[in-house]
């Protein structure tokens, strides 16, 4: 049966399928929108195993490397040797005996190949010595253990990187003799020749990345884009401490302060309408934290009056549907599980604190017995469906969860006086991975790796964040975290937990006298943003430089430098005013609350 003719869609999305699977996220996405919309739905598509692009070339240099070892065009029947050169033509049952062609003697004569015949010149290429050039050493160095990895089914040599840190030849880098080298079988992904398998038989299909994580293939403009033809500015009653969107419906948003909740409904057909629903003004009682649960059913508005923590339940319309038990302490902190109807509350007072579990589905009329920690805690975030991790005054308390919270382990600071204010975590296939930062002490902590960078910033740390990792890249050892300061700068940090050591990749500069108040990474890990007192700042997280796009507050008004009230997600005093940044679930808008003002920010465009 004759082979389908090769088309342009059979090629574009080979080209696609490499960009994807060598981490060229932006690049793949910026081809997929110039050709076609949807190439997984190419009929194809589903019998295209990885890495086929790299495997189809490997062929053809074969192929090449065939056409070079002969003297000429080849007979009908031909016979290779164990490496697949030619060696010569088998007799024709057609042709004479004295006009049969035989090896060495006449028609397809071996001939050796000259370094000037390669199809990629005669210098020779090494990939380490050009990733040596390209990647300086993570610091501090630590000499780590020989000890083969594989990166794509294939071995990589000791002192090679793996994930994001390779560079994208050697991703895709595949041996055509591996079984005479490492005197193993081949892989059952491989054929003979060493090649990642091509047959035509249905396989399964890797999550593909819509807009993924790229190494830089695309230059940063020269001036960034302005985002204030796509934002809408509204107006609040009092000073805008947090926002946060509905988790499944980007027209919906949360907005809070000190005295006020506010519901906005944003529509193209018309203005958006908010809904002040929870209105304290001159009631002695304060709004203090607010979280969506995982499917959006339910938000709970927790409130303080005279030391105490209430917390109540509202829907989506801002009707009241529960009220949880109160609680003697200041409420600083809701969490929802990611998967679970499990709500972590923080209570805390200047000397100690309880981590207390509400089950949503269970709703008992009084709380499981919660857990005591001897120190305020600031933050706390999930890690997996069972564990939360705490952050307080030198240690972070790692907790197990399933009926209520019980502390499992600690790990204390080096530094006892240490305040670690912000929490983040990560659960991959293999590990917890938990990152904390010291508002003051400028520091960021890895206390499940031991890893400790010291003297982060330059003054105080206002924020951290992990970069969510794509389906592709959860099995490798390297984290990407991003950390705000009041210096004026967002630090890009990569982290090797396996070997313990991290580098700064990207400083990225707000500007003179702009202190970065909140910023966070959107839902796909390909932005960065970060805000300051009236202006919002957006960038490619793989190039860094300069900003892709920003946007300045009309009038630029000065905002009041001195904020009375604490911060109601982390309960710190904070000497710069209070800023909110928060992605929608798709990571298509932003919504910036700034003094008595919010803007929300469309990034479709």
């Amino acid at each position: 049966m004759a082979h389908p003719d090769l088309t342009s869609h059979h090629v574009n999305y080979l080209i696609w399928r490499y960009l994807q699977e060598a981490g060229h996220g932006e690049a793949a996405v910026s081809l997929q929108r110039a050709w076609y919309p949807d190439p997984q739905s190419l009929p194809f598509a589903r019998h295209i195993q990885t890495h086929a692009l790299v495997s189809l070339v490997q062929k053809g240099l074969q192929y090449h490397n065939l056409e070079s070892s002969i003297d000429k065009v080849r007979s009908r029947d031909t016979r290779c040797d164990a490496e697949g050169l030619f060696i010569g033509a088998l007799p024709s049952k057609h042709s004479s005996t004295e006009n049969d062609l035989t090896p060495g003697l006449q028609e397809g004569n071996v001939i050796t190949s000259k370094p000037s015949d390669y199809f990629f010149g005669p210098e020779p290429f090494d990939v380490t010595d050009l990733q040596k050039r390209d990647e300086p050493e993570l610091e501090p160095p630590v000499a780590p253990e020989p000890r083969d990895r594989v990166t794509n089914g294939h071995p990589v040599e000791t002192g090679q990187k793996t994930g994001k840190d390779v560079n994208s030849e050697e991703i895709m880098e595949v041996d055509d003799e591996t079984e005479s080298k490492t005197g193993s079988p081949i892989p059952d992904h491989l054929d003979g020749d060493g090649d990642v398998s091509m047959g035509a038989e249905e396989v399964p299909q890797e999550p593909i990345l819509t807009t993924g994580p790229s190494v830089g293939v695309q230059i940063s403009p020269a001036k960034a884009a302005d985002l204030a033809p796509d934002t809408a500015l509204l107006q609040t009653d009092d000073h805008v401490l947090s926002t946060a969107w509905h988790p499944q419906d980007s027209n919906l948003l949360v907005a809070a302060g000190d005295t006020f909740c506010s519901l906005w409904k944003l529509s193209k057909a018309s203005d958006p309408v908010q809904n002040r629903f929870l209105d304290l003004k001159g009631s002695g009682a304060y709004v203090s934290a607010i979280a969506w649960d995982a499917i959006g059913a339910k938000l709970a508005v927790a409130s303080i009056r005279d030391l105490k923590g209430t917390v109540t339940m509202y829907n989506p319309d801002g009707n009241v549907v529960d009220l949880l038990p109160d609680l003697p302490r200041v409420i600083s902190g809701l969490h929802w599980a990611e998967d679970s109807p499990q709500l972590a509350i923080v209570a805390s007072d200047d000397r100690s604190s309880e981590l207390a579990l509400w089950d949503d589905k269970r709703r008992p009329d009084v709380f499981p017995l919660p857990q005591v920690i001897d120190s305020h805690i600031y933050d706390l975030a999930w890690c997996g469906r069972n564990q939360v991790f705490a952050c307080g005054n030198g240690a972070v308390y790692q907790c197990d969860v399933d009926q209520d919270i019980r502390l499992a382990k600690t790990y204390l600071s080096a530094n006892a006086e240490a305040g670690w204010t912000f929490i983040r975590c990560l659960q991959t296939e293999t590990q917890s991975v938990a990152v904390t930062a010291s508002h003051e002490k400028f520091a960021i902590w890895i206390p499940t790796h031991d890893i400790l960078i010291e003297n982060a910033h330059q003054d105080f740390i206002t924020a951290i964040d992990i970069r969510p990792q794509p389906q592709a890249q959860k099995g490798t050892s390297t984290v990407t975290i991003a950390s705000f300061s009041t210096d004026g700068s967002v630090n890009v940090w990569q982290v090797d937990l396996e070997l313990k050591q991290y580098k700064r990749v990207h400083h990225l500069r707000l500007g003179t006298s702009l202190p970065a108040l909140a910023g966070g990474f959107s839902p796909d890990g390909y932005a960065l943003g970060a805000v300051s007192n009236d202006r919002l700042f957006i960038w490619n997280v793989d190039r860094g430089g300069e900003p892709v796009s920003t946007w300045t507050a009309p009038g630029s008004g000065e905002i009041k430098e001195e904020s009375e009230h604490s911060n109601g997600q982390n309960g710190h005093t904070a000497t710069d005013p209070d800023c909110a940044l928060s992605w929608d679930f798709d990571g298509k808008k932003l919504a910036y609350g700034f003094g008595n003002q919010m803007a929300i920010v469309n990034m479709q465009r």
